[in-house]
């Protein structure tokens, strides 16, 4: 993988994946992107962009760690829309849930032609709108091949995304529901088309069992990193896992994030028996079974950095 280089993850005393790490080597052109993103999507001095900015001060690039061997160019572009979602997410997660939704609504229009001379921006979409638009036309100019199933996927995580009230009451209940607000059917798709690739039909359906696993870890990750910041949160809308096992097996908090790395390291060992089950593949099927284990495996170092600064 020419684009990126191995990380020594004996580096993070908290670290305790057991998948291997690399990072991409064209932090700059990320960087470029990351800011670009920001710039656009906040005003200056605002609250919105401190919070962007802040996410981003210490010495590890998130994209870097979780996107390796992503073409530099594509990458740019997967870059700015997670920045915009994450900052359209900033703000919106506080707001009651149906005015949310109604933002959710407006900026999923960017995503769809039809909208581009709509004017509504909403409360809070402004000018992500117009940027998202823009973002939209040009990875069509990019690759209109490819574009077209992606913008597909986008759409769908956001006319999904927060639809479902916080009312799981078991982890079972819990964790579909949490795979989709977390916009964890996004990333998968981000890694292919930021890589070029392409699977068959049977190879998808090879690899979902393997894929959803994966899935698991990075959302129960997110959540046993998260949960310092996140249980001082006013919302009525957090996700996180740590509360249902509080409450679904009357753990003390402490107890339950020991229970909660006990499931994160039960997914790991059962993503990894699926796959050695996985059949043989193409070039291409090999190289995303490589990208997610380097996406879940630096995970774990973006959470450890979001959460250190």
């Amino acid at each position: 993988m020419s684009s990126s280089s191995a990380v020594d993850t004996s580096l993070f005393p908290s670290y305790f994946s057991t998948f291997p790490v690399r990072t991409h080597c064209n932090v700059a052109a990320i960087e470029v992107a990351m800011h670009h993103a920001i710039e656009e999507c906040t005003e200056p001095g605002s609250k919105d962009r401190k919070q962007s900015l802040h996410r981003h001060k210490g010495p590890v690039n998130l994209y870097a760690f979780t996107y390796p061997g992503s073409r530099t160019e594509k990458l740019q572009f997967v870059v700015k829309i997670i920045e915009l979602t994450w900052v359209h997410d900033d703000i919106n997660e506080e707001k009651p849930h149906q005015s949310a939704l109604h933002e959710h609504e407006v900026l999923r229009q960017a995503l769809h032609p039809e909208f581009d001379q709509n004017s509504d921006t909403g409360e809070t979409v402004g000018a992500k709108k117009a940027y998202f638009q823009k973002i939209r036309q040009e990875i069509m100019a990019l690759d209109p091949i490819n574009t077209p199933e992606l913008i597909h996927t986008l759409d769908r995580y956001l006319e999904e995304y927060d639809s479902h009230p916080m009312d799981a009451k078991t982890m079972d209940e819990y964790i579909p529901k949490r795979l989709i607000n977390s916009g964890l059917s996004v990333c998968p798709h981000f890694l292919r088309w930021a890589m070029d690739i392409h699977l068959s039909d049977d190879e998808f359906a090879a690899m979902k069992d393997f894929e959803d696993a994966m899935m698991r870890v990075v959302g129960l990750t997110n959540d046993y990193f998260s949960w310092g910041k996140e249980k001082y949160l006013s919302s009525d809308r957090i996700w996180n896992a740590l509360p249902i096992l509080m409450k679904q097996f009357n753990l003390p908090e402490k107890e339950a994030k020991c229970m909660l790395k006990g499931m994160i390291i039960d997914e790991e060992i059962l993503a990894k028996h699926l796959r050695m089950k996985l059949p043989p593949g193409s070039e291409d099927f090999w190289q995303y079974v490589a990208a997610l284990e380097y996406f879940v495996g630096g995970e774990p170092l973006l959470e450890l950095e979001l959460r250190r600064v």
